[in-house]
């Protein structure tokens, strides 16, 4: 049996060679009874389902029935109206999660009562291609993908959901967050209570013992009630404690599944807004990719001329060449380092020696398209400004 082979997805078994006595017939009795799934409510519903389902009602009757009544009289409407508040709102957008269909609009359009259709690999590379869903057979947006296990395609698909027993996608996909963040923010007040009730049974059982009910009840403290004050019921205190015990421990079991889920997604959520800004944002210029102007020009001759003497330096900052003469000096030597394609071309030199060049002036006067070299030029040129007034202008 090879191990490697690709695990069967909920579509059709791919068939590429149909026989006539098969092509008479028609699509199989296996294949006409399966049809793309809605939402949650679906048939058949996953175990995974029916286990989110009884842990909710285990931790909502054990923590309104035993726990909160057992909370010292002050606490007890406080912990009834948070406890309250935080399962009503998880069970609220749960049930609207999973009732929710997240089909892409052009598959919601379409009937679902029909039968699976049947993906032939020999006819298509692809369940989506240019935008269309080969067993969807529709036209579907860009941001849809085709979940084999619901086998429809869904906008802006996230995953399959097991505990909601349906997709998370760009219809329900904040729903789904919201429910697990309500969901542990209500198993972690649970367990605190819980913990706390465990705790002071065997610190101070007295201070449990606060409703009117346990009164007639002083001289037993063995005995203890349940489901207070509605619908009183007698029990031992082992089953106080193992109730107590056996919430804590599924509670610290939940907390640990619900926080790791919900932490992934906000690093998923922070790892996708980081792309956008970044795709968004705009890129600093590279080294030379800014267009030369007359501030860069001044920039380059200061630089190239730092290793001469500064007599004959100040007398090529302030000559101005005159077409004809003899006297002309040579061009200044090329800078070494890498030759970069925007601001060392090979006329940089000739340019700069065939223009006068100041060293006072208003910032404002230099135009560059560069912010490096507007913060680091005038610094240069006020350099060679004060050493020029500090020895005297030189003239030919």
């Amino acid at each position: 049996m090879n191990i490697c082979n690709k695990p069967s997805n909920k579509t059709a078994p791919e068939k590429s060679v149909w026989t006539a006595p098969a092509q008479a017939s028609g699509p199989s009795p296996e294949l006409q009874g399966q049809r793309s799934r809605r939402n949650g409510w679906s048939w058949p519903p996953h175990p995974l389902q029916i286990v989110a389902w009884l842990l909710y009602l285990f931790f909502a009757v054990i923590g309104f029935g035993v726990l909160v009544p057992l909370l010292p009289h002050h606490w007890v409407p406080a912990g009834y109206a948070c406890m309250g508040a935080i399962f009503a709102g998880h069970l609220v957008v749960h049930l609207t999660a999973v009732s929710i269909d997240p089909a892409d609009a052009n598959v919601r359009d379409k009937s679902y009562a029909g039968p699976l259709p049947i993906f032939n690999r020999s006819q298509h590379a692809h369940v989506i291609e240019d935008l269309h869903c080969n067993l969807c057979d529709v036209d579907v947006s860009a941001r849809s993908k085709h979940c084999s296990a619901c086998n429809k395609c869904v906008c802006g698909f996230d995953h399959h959901c097991k505990w909601l027993n349906n997709c998370v996608g760009e219809r329900n996909y904040w729903l789904f967050l919201h429910s697990v963040a309500s969901a542990l923010l209500g198993v972690l007040l649970l367990v605190l209570v819980a913990t706390y009730v465990f705790v002071e049974f065997f610190v101070n059982p007295m201070r449990l013992r606060t409703n009117r009910h346990f009164e007639v009840l002083k001289n037993h403290t063995d005995v203890w009630f349940m489901f207070l004050p509605a619908a009183p019921v007698k029990t031992q205190a082992p089953a106080i404690l193992a109730l107590a015990a056996l919430l804590i421990l599924l509670g610290l079991l939940s907390t640990a599944l619900l926080g790791h889920l919900l932490c992934f997604h906000i690093y998923l959520r922070y790892r996708a807004l980081h792309a956008d800004l970044r795709s968004c944002a705009p890129r600093a210029p590279w080294p030379g990719q800014a267009c030369r102007s007359e501030c860069q020009v001044s920039a380059t001759w200061a630089c190239a001329t730092s290793h001469l003497p500064l007599k004959k330096r100040k007398r090529r900052m302030y000559k101005v060449p005159t077409s004809g003469t003899s006297d002309r000096e040579p061009p200044l030597p090329r800078l070494p380092g890498p030759r970069t394609s925007g601001c060392h071309s090979s006329s940089s030199s000739d340019s700069a020696d065939a223009s006068p060049v100041h060293t006072s002036g208003p910032a404002a006067a230099y135009h560059s398209a560069s912010a490096e070299s507007m913060d680091e030029i005038p610094v240069a040129q006020t350099r060679l400004g004060s050493a020029a007034l500090a020895a005297g202008v030189v003239r030919d």
